[in-house]
């Protein structure tokens, strides 16, 4: 694949090709550093940016943050799934294709040679392991440093609840709502559990329907107090038995999990699989 990579240091660069990019796809956006996946856990400087282009095309980019130790973090961004980041409200965690892959190999590689030169000897990146990050880092020689969170999955239609799966009380008391959603565009589910004689809810799952996939973010979609593993794994039943019921359309739940102890026991009682792993990843920089 026949790729220019185009190194700026400008502080607005990271703005301008976020722009561009949503411009040519007719969606309005801005640049944010925070992201499901992408959660830019380098302090320092933002030191440049590297862009990659096929035939002028804006096809990916990669932000380079570093400080005064040895260590520069990057952060690849895949064009085609940035788009749908914007469109569904979270990043998008489908396999890689091979030629994602190839772009955010050329990227990192791109990135690498930059760090280098500015004196860094381990580049860093986050990335889930099946997407193309992670199997870049598998071209690259790079080695796991840690995982931060897990998606988990299950298909509503063929799903059938463990037999470890409790509706006992006081889960009896669920309320489900379902409405239009807006930002993204679609529905959202709310599945809240009440205590018996209790008017406030004691625990809530709300869950976006953008085309055939329901997403849950698990740090903001979750709400829970006073309620165990067990309970939270009946509400997320609900949740599945409510999106088979209701909106047909849904062909999977993803549920993104950043190391919360009692919501991944929930999910893996629920019944739910874990499909994708997000980690760090870790190049030693003269070995490239």
């Amino acid at each position: 694949m026949d790729l220019a990579l185009e190194w700026d240091r400008h502080p607005g660069t990271g703005l301008r090709l976020a722009n561009e990019l949503a411009g040519a796809a007719g969606l309005a956006t801005h640049e944010t550093d925070v992201l499901d996946l992408r959660v830019c856990r380098a302090s320092g400087l933002r030191l440049g940016i590297l862009a990659a282009r096929k035939d002028g095309e804006l096809v990916g980019w990669t932000t380079l943050s570093g400080g005064t130790g040895t260590r520069v973090v990057a952060d690849p961004v895949f064009a085609s799934r940035y788009l749908r980041q914007i469109q569904w409200g979270h990043y998008d965690f489908e396999p890689a294709t091979d030629t994602e892959e190839r772009i955010v190999l050329a990227l990192l590689a791109g990135a690498a040679e930059q760090a280098r030169a500015l004196g860094y000897r381990v580049l860093q990146w986050p990335g889930t392991d099946i997407g193309p990050e992670g199997r870049a880092a598998a071209a690259l020689g790079a080695v796991t440093i840690g995982e931060y969170a897990r998606v988990w999955t299950a298909e509503p239609r063929t799903w059938q609840a463990p037999v470890a799966l409790d509706f006992a009380d006081p889960v009896d008391c669920v309320l489900h709502a379902l409405a239009e959603s807006a930002e993204p565009p679609g529905q959202v589910l709310v599945e809240a559990l009440f205590a018996p004689g209790e008017m406030d809810p004691i625990a809530s799952v709300a869950t976006s329907v953008t085309g055939s996939e329901a997403y849950i973010n698990a740090g903001e979609g979750f709400s829970y107090q006073d309620v165990g593993s067990e309970g939270l794994a009946a509400l997320i039943g609900a949740v599945i038995a409510e999106l088979r019921d209701q909106v047909p359309q849904a062909l999977v739940l993803r549920v993104f999990e950043c190391d919360e102890p009692r919501v991944r026991a929930a999910l893996a009682t629920a019944g739910l699989d874990v499909t994708a792993r997000c980690r760090d990843y870790e190049l030693v920089l003269d070995r490239v």
